[in-house]
């Protein structure tokens, strides 16, 4: 927990639910639940080659660590050299530690979403940048080319359970192993129809971070067992606050505090989103490229 700036970096996937998808999650779940497997577009074995602008600079941990295998992986394989392990980037975080050469990782939470999404592939793509995609299982059913599109492009991806429901998941505040494993195995289970079958993912976040709930330590030892490490963040757009950033410099500032907050460690994991309210996001992503490229990160996605 951070001595410093903890309050905005806890509320950054917020503790309550956002408005728009408690209010929407009924009816975007019923029309989920109309379309039967059968309609989920059959896998298409993605381009292994992803667009020529769209390179990110490989980690300077690459010969630090295990790159991710891309063999049976949650990206396509020539994105493995700048993929780093999931259980790397959470070892990063949990302990404030990060590779000899500064590394940013842009994580995009809650899509994928028909609006959202593919802008914000196209600017990643112009830009010449990779991210890693926390994809809810539902709206994966509900958008499945937008999850193909970011993996042929070189994304990752991780999971982010299948409802993103707080009183299902965490109920009285407290974790369900149960649910939240049962959900990590749902949404995977989906990814392989949509992605592929040798699609694995052995990255997960927890709705609202593992920061902000309590007896989680049987849902950790359960996503252990399916080799998955937990991934929470330590810089963020700010744009799912209580009181969200509301244009492109305030998403900027909100990275610069909450990176300040945190030391500005050589591992930044920036928490976003992709859907409903990532309009913020999007529009300051240039200028958040920018500050990292002049603080000397290179650009990786978790693995």
């Amino acid at each position: 927990m951070l001595a410093v700036g903890a309050t905005a970096l806890l509320s950054g996937c917020a503790i309550e639910p956002p408005p728009t998808i408690r209010q929407q999650r009924a009816s975007e779940s019923a029309a989920a639940a109309r379309s039967s497997s059968s309609q989920l577009p059959s896998a298409q074995p993605p381009s292994s080659t992803p667009s020529e602008t769209a390179g990110s600079a490989r980690p300077a941990n690459a010969t630090e660590t295990t790159q991710a295998d891309a063999t049976h992986a949650n990206h396509i394989p020539t994105a493995a050299p700048y993929a780093v392990p999931a259980a790397v980037v959470h070892e990063w975080l949990t302990t404030r530690t990060g590779p000899a050469t500064p590394t940013a990782f842009l994580t995009y939470d809650d899509g994928p979403s028909p609006n959202i999404t593919p802008q914000l592939l196209d600017a990643l793509k112009q830009i010449g940048v990779h991210a890693t995609f926390f994809l809810i299982g539902y709206r994966l059913e509900q958008n499945p080319a937008m999850a193909q599109r970011a993996l042929a492009e070189g994304h990752a991806i991780g999971i982010h359970t299948y409802s993103h429901d707080y009183s299902y998941l965490y109920p009285g505040r407290v974790g369900n192993a149960e649910r939240i494993a049962g959900e990590y195995d749902r949404t995977l289970a989906i990814c392989k129809q949509v992605l592929g079958s040798d699609f694995e993912c052995a990255a997960f976040r927890y709705p609202g971070g593992h920061m902000s709930w309590k007896g989680l330590e049987a849902a950790d030892a359960a996503l252990s067992q399916r080799g998955v490490s937990w991934i929470d963040w330590n810089c963020m757009t700010g744009d799912s606050e209580k009181k969200p950033t509301k244009d492109a410099a305030q998403g900027l500032s909100m990275v610069t505090s909450t990176l300040a907050a945190y030391g500005n460690p050589s591992a930044a994991v920036m928490l976003s989103h992709d859907s409903f309210g990532g309009y913020v996001s999007l529009q300051s992503l240039p200028a958040i490229v920018d500050l990292f490229r002049s603080r000397g990160y290179g650009f990786g996605v978790i693995g």
